[in-house]
């Protein structure tokens, strides 16, 4: 599958733009965007099986296995070994999960009118390349995400900071002028250490209780109460 289109534009604020509006809305994509179909027991046992294998540490969840295995991997050289050693095991679980996602109700029509507004849409996703170019095309969802940082993209996966540092890097976008839009413990973990303000919609990965002790800055339960975050989150 092609390369999700990244940006490197550094884009001003504009005229009479206050410092505290929010100008990027960083999107998760599984959970968020779409429906949460990754079958998450079956797959983190087979993960940790091939962790093992690989001599890494089993503990934690699927990104946090997979970032304490891209430490010691970089730090000897053989990030690349480690995608391929265990890259497949997760596409095969994105692509179980691909057969079954559906666009969350008034996915494409938030991004339309975040568009209208002129406030940027893009997404950092823990899932692979290949699987999230053809669930955003199959969705018609790709046209307003820019940039879009996919698992391949990043070293380290969500609830590492990582990936939302580079979407607003690449935007120029200040943490303050951003908010990130997730349903999971670990999208509350990513933009938390990045400085970002986090709205959770309910019926992702994770319940309600436990994303609520982490403490968002917001929760909704339909897309479409996002856009009114926008005045709320930046001020």
């Amino acid at each position: 599958m092609p390369r999700a289109a990244k940006i490197a534009v550094h884009v001003p604020p504009r005229r009479n733009e206050s410092p505290s509006m929010i100008r990027t809305v960083v999107f998760d994509f599984e959970g968020t965007l779409v429906d949460f179909q990754w079958q998450l027991g079956p797959a983190q046992l087979e993960l940790r099986r091939a962790f093992a294998v690989q001599g890494h540490a089993v503990s934690g969840s699927y990104a946090q296995m997979w970032n304490a295995a891209a430490d010691e991997a970089v730090a000897a050289g053989r990030l690349h070994a480690l995608r391929a050693a265990l890259g497949p095991v997760y596409d095969r679980w994105d692509a179980d999960a691909l057969a079954r996602w559906s666009p969350r109700p008034g996915a494409a029509a938030l991004l339309a009118r975040l568009a209208a507004r002129g406030v940027a849409a893009a997404m950092v996703s823990n899932v692979g390349r290949s699987a999230l170019v053809a669930a955003l095309e199959r969705f018609a969802l790709q046209r307003g995400l820019a940039p879009v940082l996919s698992r391949d993209d990043v070293v380290h996966l969500k609830p590492h900071p990582e990936g939302v540092r580079a979407v607003l890097a690449m935007r120029g976008c200040a943490t303050g002028q951003a908010l990130f839009v997730g349903d999971s413990l670990a999208d509350v973990a990513a933009a938390r250490a990045a400085g970002v303000r986090v709205a959770i919609v309910r019926g992702g990965e994770c319940d309600d209780a436990a994303v609520a002790a982490a403490g968002p800055d917001h929760f909704v339960s339909a897309l479409d109460e996002v856009d009114a975050l926008l005045d709320v989150a930046g001020g």
